[in-house]
C-alpha cells in the first residue's frame, strides 16, 4: 500500500471510530432517559443496564454505520480541502480517483463487515436485548410486555404452532395449538395444551390433548390426555421471540429458511418476506453507497463547493431512504419483483455515483 494510501485511510478511519462512539454514546444517554423510569421502579441493576446495551450495540452498529461513514468521508474531504491538500495531490500527478480508491475500498470492506455483523452477531445479540427488555426492564408495565402476544410459528416436521402468549423470562408458552401436516399438506395430527416450558433444552407440556386424524378429517382412535408430556418440539425459544418480532432479528440465511417452511401457504406472505430477505443482503452496501455519492462532491476544490458538495450528499442520502421504502413498499405489493425492490436504491445511486466520480476526474 502506497504512503499516500495510508495516509488517506488514517484520516478517514479517525472521524469513522469517534462517529460511531458518539452515535451510540448519544443514543444510550436518549433511550436511558426514555427508560429511566423503569430502571428506578423495577430497581433494575447497574449490571443488567449494561449487559442490555452490550447486546443491542451490533444492531445499533448495523444502523448507524450509513451515516457514520457519510459523515466522516465528508469531514476528512473537507479538511483536506481547507489545507489545499488535494490541490498539492493533484499538482503532484495523483488523479481525482486515486484520491478516491482508497475511501471506496474502505467502503466496501465496511459494508462487507456490516453484512457479516447482520448474519452472526445480530440475530443472536438482539434475541438477548429483546429479552432483557421485555423480561426485567418492562416486566412491570400495563400492556405486561414480557408475554409476547399471539404467536404463530411455521415449525420444522410440517407444523403450524400456536400460541396465545410466550414468557420470554420464564420461557412458558401457553395456551397452544399444534398442527402437523402430512406431505400433501392434510392434517394429519392436533395437539392442544395449557402451556408449555423449555426444561433442560426440551419443552415439556401440560394438560395435553392429542388425537391424529384421517384425510377426510376424523378422529382415529382414542385421543391422547396427558397431564404431563415430553413432546418432540425442535423450536427453541428462540425461534418464538424471532418470529413474534417478524424478520428483523433474523439472519438472511435464517430468514430464508423459514421461507421454505412456508412453501405452499400463502404467496402475498412469502413474497413480503422474500422482499425482506433481498434487503437484508442489500442493506449493508449502503454505507459504500453513501461514500460512492458523498466522496466525489465532497472533494471539489472550488471556493464554497465544499459545503455545495456536503449539502447535496445529504439531500441525496435522504432521498436514498425514501426511494428505498418506496421500492420496499411497492415490492410487497406484487408490483415488481423482490430483488429489484431491494436492490434498486443501491444500483440506482451507485450509478449516480460513478457519474459523479467520472465527471471529478
Amino acid at each position: 500500500m502506497k504512503i499516500v494510501d495510508r495516509y488517506l485511510i488514517r484520516g478517514f478511519l479517525s472521524p469513522l471510530i469517534y462517529c460511531i462512539v458518539l452515535f451510540t454514546v448519544l443514543f444510550i444517554i436518549v433511550d436511558g432517559f426514555n427508560n429511566l423510569n423503569d430502571f428506578l421502579k423495577y430497581n433494575i441493576s447497574l449490571k443488567i443496564i449494561l449487559t442490555y446495551y452490550l447486546y443491542l450495540f451490533p444492531l445499533l452498529l448495523v444502523q448507524i454505520a450509513p451515516i457514520a461513514a457519510l459523515v466522516s468521508i465528508l469531514y476528512v474531504l473537507g479538511n483536506l480541502n481547507r489545507h489545499n491538500e488535494i490541490s498539492a495531490l493533484k499538482a503532484s500527478g495523483v488523479s481525482a480517483f486515486q484520491i478516491l480508491s482508497p475511501y471506496l475500498f474502505m467502503g466496501i470492506l465496511l459494508s462487507a463487515s456490516i453484512l457479516l455483523i447482520s448474519e452472526t452477531l445480530v440475530p443472536y445479540s438482539s434475541i438477548n436485548s429483546t429479552s432483557i427488555r421485555e423480561g426485567l426492564i418492562q416486566k412491570g408495565s400495563e400492556n405486561n410486555e414480557r408475554a409476547i402476544k399471539n404467536v404463530t410459528l411455521y415449525g420444522k416436521k410440517n407444523r403450524i404452532i400456536y400460541a396465545r402468549e410466550y414468557d420470554v423470562l420464564t420461557q412458558t408458552l401457553r395456551d397452544i395449538v399444534i398442527l402437523e401436516d402430512r406431505p400433501d399438506q392434510i392434517l394429519a395430527s392436533k395437539l392442544t395444551a395449557e402451556k408449555a416450558h423449555y426444561e433442560n433444552g426440551a419443552w415439556v407440556f401440560y394438560k395435553v390433548i392429542k388425537y391424529d386424524v384421517d384425510d377426510k378429517g376424523d378422529i382415529l382412535g382414542e385421543p391422547l390426555v396427558a397431564e404431563k408430556l415430553d413432546f418432540d418440539m425442535p423450536e427453541k425459544p428462540e425461534d418464538f421471540i424471532r418470529q413474534a418480532l417478524q424478520v428483523e432479528f433474523m439472519s438472511a440465511r435464517q430468514l430464508k429458511d423459514y421461507i421454505h417452511h412456508l412453501k405452499g401457504t400463502s404467496r402475498k406472505l412469502t413474497r413480503r418476506l422474500w422482499v425482506d430477505f433481498h434487503y437484508k443482503i442489500a442493506f449493508p452496501f449502503i454505507s459504500f453507497i453513501v461514500m460512492l455519492i458523498g466522496a466525489p462532491l465532497a472533494m471539489k476544490t472550488e471556493r464554497g463547493s465544499a459545503m455545495v458538495g456536503i449539502g447535496t450528499s445529504l439531500m441525496i442520502v435522504i432521498l436514498y431512504y425514501g426511494i428505498a421504502s418506496v421500492c420496499l413498499a411497492v415490492g410487497k405489493g406484487g408490483f415488481i419483483s423482490p430483488f429489484l425492490a431491494a436492490w434498486f436504491g443501491n444500483i440506482f445511486f451507485a450509478f449516480i455515483g460513478i457519474i459523479l466520480i467520472r465527471q471529478s476526474t
